[in-house]
């Protein structure tokens, strides 16, 4: 099971190298998507389903961004979505190569991007199931704090810290 990025879509090629070990019973996302994958290896362990790793590729993580922040983006999308969006896409370092695989995103995905909470004790519930996270993040990263991320998932899994990739894992 695999969960796009915001403003992205069927992007899951772009990311092969990380996923190459991947089982049936692995479920991952990148950036926004990381949060559905989330979400869905929690509700499946609450369902006694078997969830072998959790992959989570730039998890969009903003719990440490003001309100503030969190408004001026959601404004800024508002006053001009396809601008915003662009941006957007600039900053976490789309290219040539990956442009095929954006797309418009809309506003409610935006505010739950933003809003969405990573919970310690949800993500220790995972791992005391056997569940193995793996946490890939870009040390260049402009969507992200990677430093922050780096210190927030470091007693939960195993991370992978690309320290010359931007958002999207390139170099």
């Amino acid at each position: 099971m695999y969960f796009s990025g915001f403003c992205f879509h069927n992007e899951e090629v772009l990311f092969e190298s990380f996923l190459i070990k991947r089982g049936i019973y692995d479920i991952c996302g990148f950036s926004f998507g990381a949060q559905k994958a989330m979400d869905l290896a929690y509700q499946r362990i609450r369902e006694c389903l078997r969830v072998n790793r959790l992959i989570l590729l730039s998890p969009a993580i903003f719990q440490n961004k003001s309100q503030a922040y969190k408004k001026l983006q959601i404004n800024a999308f508002k006053k001009d979505p396809k601008s915003y969006v662009e941006n957007f896409l600039r900053i976490a370092g789309v290219d040539e190569k990956i442009m095929p695989y954006t797309r418009l995103g809309n506003l409610s995905e935006l505010e739950e991007l933003l809003e969405y909470v990573w919970e310690g004790s949800i993500l220790r519930e995972v791992i005391n199931h056997g569940v193995e996270i793996e946490i890939y993040l870009g040390g260049k990263d402009k969507i992200i704090d990677s430093s922050y991320a780096l210190d927030f998932f470091a007693p939960y899994g195993r991370i992978c810290l690309i320290k010359s990739a931007n958002h999207c894992l390139k170099f």
